[in-house]
């Protein structure tokens, strides 16, 4: 898994646009509605960032992966370790 987080919720939510119309989202048999949660439900650290984990193949696709090294070397897109995004949950007893 890898694991990013952004405090603009509008580049996270043009970033999920080009890659739904990239990808075909929705599709057809309603199956994959988009690519990833929406900003809205996305969940979001203590300083209100938005998280986002995904499978190691998902920054490998296009354009997934012309866009994110752009993002990265940006500052706007954070690549963060498991521990950072797991912190950001309630712990269940």
């Amino acid at each position: 898994m890898r694991f990013f987080r952004t405090a603009d919720a509008a580049l996270y939510e043009s970033i999920r646009s080009q890659l739904d119309a990239a990808w075909g989202h929705p599709t057809a048999d309603g199956k994959t509605v988009t690519c990833f949660d929406p900003a809205a439900v996305a969940p979001r650290d203590s300083s209100g960032r938005l998280l986002l984990a995904v499978h190691d193949e998902f920054p490998t696709w296009e354009p997934a992966a012309t866009l994110l090294p752009q993002l990265l070397a940006s500052g706007a897109v954070q690549e963060i370790d498991e521990q950072q995004y797991r912190s950001a949950f309630p712990k269940v007893p």
